[in-house]
């Protein structure tokens, strides 16, 4: 095991590791006192020596997620620390995260679908604001739709534990959140937000899941964050003609540069959302963006300037660029690093229960569904039979040779 982490945590036997990072690796475990299994996720100790502050508030940011209780946000059940490792304990489920449902809808998945994922995201940080806890790291990857259809928002309030370019541990970031998704109060001032910078990524994630790309795409971090403070944005509808006009100008307002030109709450965003659904004129039709956060260059390049970002931080590697992102010269999937700026991202383990059920029509959740079910056989194809086969197929080539020399 990494780090030779324990076996055990609390009343949680490991199972195996599910995934790791920089900075946590997360374990499938049994709970022997729930009889279930549960995620465990755990600080890498030499984080925890170097950087104390981050394992108290990684504990303190647990117990916060723990407070919350709502249908469509991951439940923590537990955290603590043993032998010198802080750990937490979730729920636990196989299931796709929005990321992976993309991964076979290049040009975006069905908008009423769409719709139905971000009302339910809308509502769990509705509830999560009303107890003044801000996600900060709204995206694809961190909403997980369960085997029935339902939408769980993952790693709320977790998102404020940064570290500068997951890679050097000897200085911190000013910011916090991916750069995909960042609002522009986020990247300016991170230590004076409010629910409006997470409506913001939300409407960015509302704007992957329609077009199958990010609202700005550029080779490095400094050029998505640029764009998302000074570069207009386009329309989805640009890029996906089929989309309903309205079903744009939400986004667009979601999106908006000033955080006063946005949904004002949450409850006026799930009227839009509704609306749409039902056909209803929406309190956002027609908007169009006219404010830019940023001045001039001189204030961009001095405020990018005072970001400090590190080099080796790249576009997200799970979001490829369109064929015509590529064309225009975005980097492809295979030369794109992580830009993840939390401890805890998309490679992390998917953590909540599913409730109990038949599985959602959702044709992008059955098609990512299935493909993880193959990933899993693949992993539990038996070694013995596969070495016996290569042995034999030896066998009989060397027996060949030796007939046609003789």
């Amino acid at each position: 095991m990494p780090d030779e982490a324990p076996q055990q945590y609390g009343k949680c036997k490991v199972v195996e590791l599910l995934g790791q990072g920089a900075t946590a690796m997360v374990y499938l475990a049994k709970h022997e006192g729930l009889d279930m299994l549960v995620a465990v996720k755990v600080l890498r100790r030499k984080l925890s020596e170097r950087r104390p502050e981050y394992a108290e508030r990684f504990l303190r940011e647990a117990r916060t997620a723990a407070s919350l209780d709502h249908p469509n946000l991951v439940r923590v059940i537990d955290c603590g620390v043993e032998q010198g490792y802080h750990y937490m304990v979730m729920d636990y489920v196989d299931g796709p995260d929005c990321l992976e449902m993309l991964a076979d809808h290049r040009t975006g998945l069905d908008w009423q679908e769409a719709i139905r994922i971000v009302q339910q995201t809308a509502d769990a940080l509705a509830y999560a604001a009303s107890r003044d806890v801000i996600h900060r790291d709204v995206k694809p990857s961190n909403l997980m739709i369960d085997r029935s259809g339902r939408v769980r928002v993952t790693d709320l309030g977790l998102a404020k534990l940064t570290i500068k370019g997951m890679v050097s541990l000897t200085q911190e970031l000013h910011t916090v959140g991916t750069p995909n998704y960042m609002s522009p109060e986020q990247i300016r001032s991170p230590s004076d937000l409010d629910l409006r910078t997470d409506i913001y990524s939300l409407g960015a994630t509302f704007y992957h899941l329609v077009t199958g790309q990010p609202p700005f795409i550029g080779k490095t971090p400094m050029e998505v964050i640029s764009q998302h403070l000074s570069s207009p944005l386009v329309p989805p509808l640009k890029l996906r003609p089929d989309l309903p006009p309205p079903v744009s100008s939400v986004i667009c307002k979601m999106m908006a540069k000033l955080a006063d030109e946005r949904y004002q709450s949450y409850d006026e965003l799930s009227r839009d959302l509704q609306n749409l659904l039902e056909g209803k004129e929406i309190a956002a039709a027609g908007f169009e963006e006219t404010s830019a956060q940023v001045g001039d260059d001189k204030e961009l390049r001095r405020l990018l300037d005072e970001l400090s970002f590190g080099t080796e931080l790249k576009v997200e590697k799970e979001e490829p660029p369109t064929e015509a992102a590529a064309r225009a010269g975005a980097p492809t999937r295979e030369d794109q690093g992580s830009t993840e700026l939390a401890p805890f991202g998309p490679s992390d383990f998917r953590s909540y229960s599913p409730p109990s059920g038949p599985a959602g029509d959702s044709t992008a959740l059955a098609q990512a569904l299935l493909k993880r079910k193959q990933k899993q056989k693949q992993k539990k194809l038996p070694v013995v039979p596969i070495l016996v086969g290569a042995a034999v197929l030896a066998l009989l080539a060397l027996i060949v040779i030796i007939a046609l020399l003789l």
